[in-house]
């Protein structure tokens, strides 16, 4: 007998691992990479994520908004903060809206070669309780996350891999421990665009449900040197799916995702970009190289 899950205790969840693997990753990658802003630069990333889950009750959706302000206070070093809003639906429910659980967290490029083009970081996160907790915005307590992240470079191709835990610390009987991994390839095919291919696996928090996993398509439109935009879209994989009447096919959740970072040189009290070696990231993102 197939399983139906609560579309809010299965999104609350996501929204924890994803605020865990994403707040710090390049739109639309939920794996992040371990460059950084370098000393004294800025990043402003703005994204919205809609999902659609459809059950036996009907169909309800989640539309996620996020807001990411990074500092670099080191080369290797960035520290950043996160303030989500969401907007759902449970099927045949009322529409729910509010802010989620903010997040800060820092990111820390511990170990890098860039002659062979490789780099370690880790990323400890603190999420901080201020979502409803009645209304399925957020945990209802601080939880805390630390990933481990690794990036190579060759060319016009980047391979990024992720591996974390999070301390799920809650009051809705959820799980405590959970785990995610993911891995993703980058190829900057112009000096303008870039191609991205996301997978990824995570422990669900609802006691009940099955391993997430995910595998997401996007691109990157390197608009100027300071500003990025980007789309892309993320299928849940061997989800749970409800038992859909004969002839009808299961259906897993799907997201359609959209953001922009943009990274200002003007700030007052900010100091001017760098020349920064050519092997070494500009920003947040991993370095693009012309194909060839």
């Amino acid at each position: 007998m197939p399983v139906c899950f609560s579309p809010r205790a299965r999104w609350l969840g996501a929204a924890l691992l994803g605020a865990a693997g994403a707040a710090q990753a390049t739109h639309p990658l939920v794996t992040d990479d371990t460059a950084t802003q370098g000393a004294g630069h800025w990043q402003l990333e703005a994204s919205t994520d809609h999902t659609r889950e459809r059950a036996a009750a009907g169909t309800g959706w989640q539309r996620a908004t996020s807001v990411t302000l990074t500092h670099g206070l080191a080369d290797a070093l960035d520290v950043a903060v996160t303030l989500p809003w969401q907007h759902w639906r449970e099927a045949g429910g009322p529409p729910v809206r509010g802010p989620g659980d903010a997040a800060l967290l820092a990111k820390w490029r511990l170990l890098e070669d860039e002659a062979q083009g490789w780099s370690l970081a880790l990323r400890p996160q603190l999420t901080l309780p201020s979502g409803s907790q009645a209304r399925g915005l957020g945990t209802g307590r601080a939880t805390a996350a630390l990933a481990l992240i690794a990036s190579v470079q060759r060319g016009p191709w980047t391979w990024l891999a992720n591996a974390g835990v999070t301390c799920n610390c809650n009051r809705s009987g959820e799980r405590k421990y959970l785990w995610a991994a993911s891995t993703a390839v980058q190829w900057a095919a112009t000096a303008q665009w870039s191609l991205v291919a996301d997978w990824g696996a995570s422990r669900a928090a609802e006691r009940a449900a099955r391993t997430d996993r995910f595998a997401l398509l996007g691109a990157i439109w390197h608009l100027r040197e300071d500003l990025d935009l980007d789309a892309g879209w993320r299928r849940s994989l061997g989800a749970a799916a409800w038992a859909p009447p004969p002839g009808r096919r299961r259906w897993a959740p799907a997201s359609r995702c959209a953001g922009e970072a943009w990274r200002p040189a003007g700030w007052p009290l900010l100091r001017p970009p760098r020349r920064r070696p050519a092997s070494a990231p500009r920003s947040h993102r991993p370095a693009r190289a012309r194909p060839g």
